[in-house]
């Protein structure tokens, strides 16, 4: 069986186009976003939060006197490409008009419109082997004004309630004398949430309801996160750029939990844009069967646990 790519309708997200192999199938949408609007093994619970009831909508008034006064951000759910640092209302564009595909060797590539006042151009490409749980997702940003912008790409991935993050803390020589792990909290969140636990070895957070948000960014140098959820572990891989600036006071990895869902946010370095050049972030995700991870182990289970993966 090689890669099957089609265009169905898929419930409520509307017209999608659907890729699958032997393994896992991957549904994105273009009647808007584009977002992903599901990932997971053949026949499979989805791995991607979906926003049903449209609970995670923004219709402020910054973004209405930016975007025009009918506007609104819907958040939707799944995977999207955007910007960082995050900032109201630029990074809230209302992507909700259609979306134009192409097929591409192994994958799609899917180009919304240029966003209208930000001038720029936000879109992906998903790519697909034939005998592979795993896909190849490319960000991409062009700029389409007349001037620089200094910016990063983030690879936006929302995630089913109910399951657990993990992150590895970045190890190194103890005899050395200079710090390699940095922790930014944003000022809603609390180093004391229920849902998080900060280990020698490893970061993990629940997704579960707490009555408010939690959103922490490290410095990700062994570019890997994971969500385990529905007997799946997903792995997000990416590169972290040594030595390069990134947004956020450094963060490569974001991760917000909210009552609804989780989300893992992946960050390219910090880039000066010229006017007609772009840039681009890569990710790789990928799906394993695995029992559900448990908060509150020893770090050594979760050690076995990581190995047991592969990762």
């Amino acid at each position: 069986m090689s890669i099957e790519i089609k265009e169905v309708e898929y419930g409520a997200q509307g017209r999608c186009i659907r890729m699958s192999n032997h393994f896992i199938d991957v549904v994105v949408s273009i009647d808007y976003g584009p977002r992903i609007v599901r990932i997971g093994f053949l026949d499979g619970p989805n791995l991607l939060y979906w926003d049903e009831e449209h609970r995670n909508v923004f219709a402020n008034e910054e973004l209405k006197s930016y975007y025009g006064p009918q506007t609104a951000y819907y958040a939707y759910g799944g995977h999207r490409v955007s910007l960082a640092p995050d900032r109201m209302p630029q990074s809230y564009y209302p992507d909700n008009d259609p979306v134009i595909y192409g097929l591409l060797g192994g994958g799609v590539r899917f180009t919304p419109p240029r966003q209208k006042g930000n001038d720029v151009q936000l879109s992906f490409e998903v790519m697909m082997g034939t005998d592979a749980s795993d896909v190849m997702i490319i960000n991409k940003m062009k700029n389409c004004s007349h001037e620089s912008k200094r910016v990063s790409l983030c690879g936006s991935t929302m995630l089913a309630p109910g399951g657990v993050v993990i992150i590895p803390q970045n190890m190194g020589n103890e005899e050395k004398h200079q710090p390699n792990r940095n922790v930014s909290m944003w000022p809603f969140s609390s180093f004391r949430d229920e849902r998080l636990f900060l280990g020698d070895k490893y970061i993990m957070a629940q997704q579960a309801p707490y009555g408010r948000n939690l959103k922490f960014g490290v410095n990700d140098l062994q570019g890997w996160a994971g969500y385990s959820n529905h007997n799946c572990t997903l792995v997000k891989r990416f590169v972290h750029a040594t030595g390069q600036p990134y947004p956020d006071f450094g963060s490569s990895l974001e991760t917000y939990i909210c009552d609804d869902y989780a989300e893992l946010r992946t960050l390219s370095p910090l880039f000066t844009v010229e006017a007609g050049e772009g840039i681009r972030h890569v990710e790789n995700i990928a799906l394993f069967h695995s029992p559900d991870l448990q908060m509150g182990l020893p770090e050594a289970t979760v050690d076995d646990y990581v190995n047991h993966l592969g990762i």
